[in-house]
């Protein structure tokens, strides 16, 4: 990659994080209150929680562990890792908040 366009990745990565992350997390929550998907449930809810997590966390670890130069080719892939942890993080906030408006089933 062109170093004169470091500063597209740096905006893309401040851009999945605070603004697309959130975004989504607030899309799944909202979509949890209003009571829009009908086949999703408190336990799924939770199962997609730790899920996306656990692999967020994972991907971000992983990106963080590749160290890439810019002018290598691993440098995309340490790209990818770290916008899709930034989207796994959203959906991770989107489902712990739908966590607490889906109501529980009745045992």
């Amino acid at each position: 990659m062109n170093p004169r366009y470091l500063w597209l990745a740096d905006a893309l990565q401040l851009l999945v994080f605070f603004v697309v992350g959130p975004a989504l997390a607030i899309a799944i929550a909202y979509a949890a209150w209003r009571r829009k998907s009908q086949r999703f449930n408190s336990e799924r809810f939770g199962m997609v929680c730790a899920t996306s997590g656990v692999a967020g966390a994972l991907m971000l670890v992983c990106a963080q562990r590749i160290n890439a130069d810019v002018r290598e080719a691993e440098y995309f892939l340490q790209l990818a890792c770290m916008l899709l942890s930034g989207l796994l993080f959203g959906v991770f906030m989107g489902c712990g908040g739908a966590l607490l408006f889906v109501p529980k089933p009745n045992a």
